[in-house]
């Protein structure tokens, strides 16, 4: 029951953000009571903290997943994970990008202290591939250093909708030039060399029509 729990919260939250959810929809949802919710999760708070907890762990085992897919090629791996966060960010409603600054902030600590954490597993891992293959800089700052900016700059696009508000992009559209930028400061010249090739993947999903 918990996991199903989860799973509809988890839609809801996506679909209609944190204040616009209700307890009595997500009771409905699965046919049971509120009392019955209620004996799982002893607040709406504390279901949206472990739904985000659930969702978080999922994106953790599928960035797993593709970098084991193509632990070979890192920008390839890369260009497989901006396709997936894409993806992500089709499913957000934005405005809880809004309630995690402004409405429920004393939540937004502990998940952004979760993102972090994948950010920086993930990234330090990239750094050192990318590096051995010769893609990345072998000049580069530390990846205490880098892993710390990237998550500092990433969160600031993505959890920031006035910031693409104030320049006329999308999030996700933020994200992928964001994206696009932190490669190229971080490719040797072989590797932006071979950037050139995953432009078009990258940019393909939310190209300005």
């Amino acid at each position: 029951m918990r996991e199903a729990i989860l799973e509809t919260a988890q839609r809801y939250f996506l679909q209609q953000g944190f204040r616009a959810t209700t307890m009595d929809q997500i009771a409905e949802a699965l046919g049971i009571s509120k009392k019955t919710l209620y004996e799982h999760f002893p607040s709406k708070e504390a279901l949206f903290e472990a739904s985000a907890d659930a969702f978080l762990q999922q994106v953790a085992q599928d960035f797993e997943a593709l970098r084991q897919a193509h632990a070979s090629h890192v920008l390839l791996r890369i260009s497989a994970i901006a396709s997936y966060v894409y993806g992500l960010l089709g499913r957000i409603n934005p405005i809880l990008f809004t309630e995690l600054r402004r409405l429920i902030s004393h939540h937004r600590t502990r998940i952004v202290a979760r993102i972090q954490e994948l950010i920086h597993a993930h990234l330090t891992r990239t750094l050192q591939e990318g590096k051995a293959q010769g893609i990345f800089r072998p000049d580069l700052p530390p990846e205490t250093f880098l892993t710390r900016w990237v998550s500092s700059v990433m969160l600031n696009v993505v959890l920031n909708p006035s910031f693409a508000e104030e320049t006329g992009y999308s999030v996700a559209e933020s994200y992928a030039e964001t994206l696009l930028l932190l490669l190229n400061s971080f490719c040797s010249e072989e590797g932006r060399t071979q950037l050139q090739a995953y432009y078009p993947s990258i940019r393909r999903a939310y190209e300005r029509k």
